[in-house]
């Protein structure tokens, strides 16, 4: 259940009042239509701000970061340092008119112990991902952090991605089974699946952008409101402006 107030929290968490003086900043420019030089919304989505040092406050060991990028920026892994992925028969990736299509969950992080269950069983994923990726002959990506902080505020703690949109059912009940099957708690989400299109980003940022879009747009439709009540228009709207994008 989502819970109107300046943190919204389904398993994701939407902190709109960490970031509140950005929001404001962003209306003020608005309403005397200056030129906007970032968009506050895709870090509000991601959840990425101010994660360093935060499994200290759940109870992990202080060996337990290091453990973590051990084993994700292992050689079994392509990491980049902040995230790492499998890629499973990358010779066939075939895009289909620019797009890639991603399936997204949330982990609980609220317990540690699920967390651990996460990391302990990604293997299992692993082999039922490629298997599936060599039964089709088709190309299929997954990532997690690379970082554990990261990991643990991120809303988008893992993501799997394919080229087909046939696949879209497939992948998840891949993931699905998974997490049943090892107890992995995933909350609900403002969105579970996504397509990244060449020229417009990934769907977080086109997600971002369009509640942007809209947000300009009340503005300029209804300026005589109070920089507070566009505040709280977003609040309340966000997540079903999310919900109600279609690509």
């Amino acid at each position: 259940m989502i819970k109107l107030m300046d943190v919204l929290i389904e398993s994701q968490t939407f902190n709109f009042n960490r970031n509140k003086g950005e929001i404001l900043r962003v209306i003020k420019k608005i309403r005397s239509g200056e030129s906007l030089a970032n968009n506050p919304f895709y870090t509000i989505l991601r959840n990425t701000y101010g994660s360093v040092g935060v499994h200290k406050t759940m109870g992990f060991e202080d060996d337990a970061p290091q453990k973590w990028k051990k084993f994700f920026k292992s050689e079994f892994f392509n990491s980049d340092g902040v995230w790492s992925q499998r890629n499973f028969n990358p010779s066939k990736k075939v895009k289909q008119d620019g797009k890639s299509y991603t399936f997204y969950i949330t982990v609980d992080c609220t317990d540690k112990n699920n967390v651990v269950r996460f990391v302990n069983s990604i293997m299992k994923l692993d082999k039922s991902l490629k298997q599936f990726s060599d039964d089709k002959g088709v190309a299929i990506t997954y990532k997690t952090h690379a970082i554990l902080d990261a990991f643990l505020v991120d809303n988008d703690s893992l993501k799997v991605y394919y080229y087909d949109p046939s696949f879209k059912s497939d992948i998840e009940n891949i993931v699905r089974k998974w997490t049943r099957d090892n107890n992995i708690m995933v909350g609900n989400r403002s969105h579970e699946h996504g397509i990244d299109i060449e020229g417009r980003g990934s769907y977080g940022q086109i997600i971002s952008n369009e509640i942007l879009k809209q947000f300009i747009n009340v503005i300029k439709s209804h300026p005589n409101r109070s920089d507070e009540e566009y505040y709280q228009w977003i609040v309340k709207h966000f997540v079903n402006i999310i919900k109600n994008i279609k690509i």
